[in-house]
């Protein structure tokens, strides 16, 4: 049996959780809890320095303000918290343990926060929501919404992990953001609590204090839960944003809304929305960032659920004798929680639906665009083919032309060929015709004399002809002659 007491400072070599007399669900494994504990010690504490805030709130002066001090890493690792634990004098004593900013390790080191876990006697399924923390890139990351509770007669452990949006105050870009905070509390039998929040804004931390100096005092008094009290101001400070987080959504959705029903399909007039492929991804992202919303919802309605079971098994009044007024808060928060829900739900409805409507236009747009584009290349195809039909005729009358001219300019040389070769018998005929040779006594003598001149000249001139229609042999010494001569 694991109890709640913890009235004695742990040893040295002791080691949360493996060392530590805390509850553990059955069969959980206590070093695979240390081992991965250590594993993500980087992305969880700090290497060095740091701390925790400590507000104690005494009996004696329950409507006064919280005792507040810092303990930093080297104290509580080389000391302790015993301190603040002795006697019966506080009444709730607090441990706030803080990032630097947003999405960063918290700021203390692991040796101190396993020793104030295992002072504080911490049961293991507080890890899941330290897991939780620690240095992140984004929204995504590490995610879970979880809460738990143990209860052992009158006294009892609880936490839980709860996310919430708040204005971050930057001045540009979303001016949301996404907050967690981890809560843990132990109430002994004696009516004293301890509690370790993670990452808890300064406003909840106000709330905190504000339950604890006795503000409802008519609650404390009729409730047999009153301890659980602050977990209400918890509650509703995380969820006091919901109206204006969610009417920062139905805005923007509204844009988008406007672009598609106003917007014509398959035609595009001057008063129209210019939608482009942007708008479809801007409006996916709300898209995701309402899932976002509706998933941080259900971790809230969860770990209040839990909340109303733990109240509900620790004050056991009958409910027609019920004086708690804890229950129409209860009701009233339940029907809060309610109606952020449906108006999530019917957000996301309606983004879901603008989003396949403007995707049906672009995409009918698009297949208009691709139509006429088609159109207007099958034409240029067309025209195309025709110009091409006619260069073909064209060049089919020039090859004509060509062959034509080829075969007339055959010819002409056939025939200079054959005038070539007549020339030496003209001109030698045109010689005897002159008076030079005007002796008509020896006719077979100037016959004999004509083709003995004419016929090596023929021969001569036959030569020439066929140098010039196949050229001079390479090499040869006659080529060398004509190419040294005409270079």
């Amino acid at each position: 049996m694991h109890t709640f007491i913890f009235d004695e400072q742990t040893c040295q070599g002791d080691r949360y959780p493996v060392n530590i007399n805390c509850y553990a669900p059955i069969g959980e494994d206590l070093s695979l809890c240390d081992r991965k504990l250590s594993e993500e010690s980087l992305k969880l504490f700090q290497i060095s320095g740091g701390g925790t805030d400590v507000l104690r709130q005494d009996k004696a002066l329950p409507q006064a303000q919280c005792q507040q001090s810092f303990l930093t890493s080297e104290e509580i690792e080389e000391h302790g918290i015993l301190k603040h634990l002795r006697g019966d004098s506080w009444q709730h004593l607090i441990f706030i343990v803080r990032p630097t900013f947003s999405w960063s390790q918290l700021c203390i080191t692991e040796l101190a926060f396993r020793t104030l876990l295992a002072s504080l006697r911490v049961f293991t399924p507080f890890l899941p929501v330290v897991h939780t923390f620690g240095a992140k890139t984004n929204d995504k990351q590490r995610v879970r919404d979880l809460a738990f509770y143990r209860v052992l007669s009158s006294a009892y452990e609880f936490c839980y992990n709860i996310r919430y949006f708040e204005l971050n105050g930057r001045g540009r870009g979303n001016p949301w953001s996404l907050r967690q905070t981890g809560v843990y509390q132990k109430c002994l039998d004696n009516k004293q609590s301890t509690w370790l929040l993670l990452n808890s804004s300064n406003y909840i931390t106000d709330r905190i204090s504000a339950a604890f100096r006795g503000q409802n005092r008519s609650i404390h008094e009729s409730c047999k839960a009153s301890q659980l009290l602050p977990h209400l101001f918890i509650f509703s400070a995380a969820t006091r944003n919901w109206d204006l987080y969610t009417e920062n959504l139905r805005q923007k959705s509204m844009i988008f809304d406007e672009k598609a029903y106003s917007s014509r399909v398959d035609e595009t007039y001057l008063d129209d929305y210019e939608l482009l492929f942007s708008d479809v991804q801007e409006i996916m992202s709300l898209n995701e960032t309402i899932t976002l919303a509706s998933t941080v919802l259900k971790g809230q309605r969860r770990a209040f659920s839990e909340y109303s079971n733990l109240h509900a098994r620790l004050d056991k009044t009958k409910p027609e004798c019920h004086s708690c007024d804890t229950v129409s808060t209860l009701e009233t928060l339940k029907a809060e929680f309610q109606h952020h829900h449906e108006a999530m739900t019917i957000l996301a409805r309606t983004t879901s639906r603008t989003t396949q409507l403007l995707s049906a236009i672009l995409q009918t747009r698009a297949n208009n665009h691709l139509r006429a584009t088609t159109g207007t290349i099958r034409m240029d195809i067309t025209q195309i083919q025709l110009q091409l039909g006619q260069t073909c005729q064209d060049t089919g009358q020039l090859l004509r032309v060509s062959k034509q001219g080829h075969e007339d300019a055959t010819k002409i040389k056939i025939l200079g060929q054959v005038a070539t070769l007549f020339l030496p018998a003209s001109l030698i005929a045109s010689l005897f015709s002159s008076t030079m040779f005007s002796d008509s006594g020896n006719s077979t003598f100037y016959i004999a004399l004509y083709f003995g001149i004419t016929l090596p000249l023929l021969l001569a001139t036959l030569f020439l002809l066929i140098l010039l229609e196949k050229g001079l042999p390479r090499g040869t010494r006659v080529h060398r002659f004509f190419r040294d001569l005409f270079k």
